[in-house]
């Protein structure tokens, strides 16, 4: 009930806006939550947009499949791919103004940017910089890779898996830049806390489903969920040998990737073309487009 008039709320919100004078010729881009907010609103700062939160992704495609009929002109979103990339359905979503990320979410989007570089600059110790430029990112993806794997299949299989607020240090070990992921201790550990699950899902279940999804050998950047990974560098960053700041936490890793996340790297990206193509329909110039358009207009 409480998902069905925050939804309601948000697009009642959004279409008092539009009746408003001052948003009458007014872009509206919704995206998934406060922090996606702080992430594109520079991205997508001009005097014809505005980045709107709503609360979830599945609130956010439900909201769209009636503004983006009611304002076919005046309203697109951004939210994370997740697992549908992988599942072909990402692009199903553009018929409603809906554009996913490339890869996973925004934290890994992020992440293949030197906005990473950037963090390992500010975080590092300088005899572990120029290894952890080197390694760092395929060494969490590929340590996160099993767990992406178990989300893929919840995802897809509909398990009612409980990954909610996981305390990553119970199933992961770090010792200097090895990472190792307890999965029998994840698989307990979702287990127990998943009392919604269907009947026939236990363990032996979840293990042979890691064994036919891991076959598949799809690429990390699809699979893995940007939130783990960044968890994973946080641990990292909690030692002493390799870390300036041993108070390093998941929230403090994704705050520094948003702030070293220039709009330039995100023009760099295929949600970015197929965006901007969108708002330029709308009348609307962002990037190398924006600056065209305004010497244009100043000549």
């Amino acid at each position: 009930m409480r998902r069905y008039v925050d939804e309601n709320d948000k697009k009642n919100e959004i279409r008092m806006l539009f009746r408003h004078p001052l948003y009458r010729d007014k872009v509206i881009i919704i995206v998934e939550g406060g922090s996606d907010v702080r992430l594109f609103r520079g991205i997508f700062h001009c005097e014809r947009t505005q980045v709107e939160p709503i609360d979830g992704k599945k609130e956010l495609l439900s909201a769209m499949n009636d503004l983006s009929i009611e304002y076919p002109e005046q309203v697109l979103a951004i939210c994370d791919a997740d697992h549908e990339n992988l599942t072909g359905t990402a692009k199903m979503a553009e018929q409603y103004s809906v554009y996913m990320t490339d890869c996973h979410d925004a934290e890994l989007m992020m992440m293949q940017s030197p906005a990473l570089e950037s963090f390992i600059y500010e975080y590092s110790t300088s005899e572990y910089i120029d290894t952890m430029k080197k390694s760092l990112f395929d060494m969490v993806l590929q340590a996160a890779y099993p767990i992406g794997i178990l989300r893929w299949i919840n995802y897809e299989k509909k398990l009612n898996l409980n990954f909610k607020g996981l305390n990553f240090n119970e199933f992961s070990s770090i010792d200097n830049l090895d990472v190792t992921i307890d999965m029998q201790f994840l698989v307990n550990t979702l287990l127990e806390r998943s009392r919604l699950k269907p009947p026939f899902v236990d363990y032996t279940y979840l293990m042979s489903e890691i064994d036919i999804y891991t076959q598949r050998n799809e690429n990390g950047i699809q699979v893995c969920c940007g939130h783990d990974v960044a968890n994973l560098i946080a641990i990292i960053y909690r030692q002493k040998s390799i870390s300036t700041d041993r108070n390093t936490d998941v929230k403090k890793v994704e705050l520094a990737l948003r702030l070293s996340y220039q709009k330039e790297y995100f023009f760099d990206t295929d949600l970015f073309d197929r965006v901007s193509r969108r708002l330029g329909k709308f009348g609307v110039s962002i990037g190398a487009n924006a600056n065209k358009a305004m010497h244009a207009t100043s000549a």
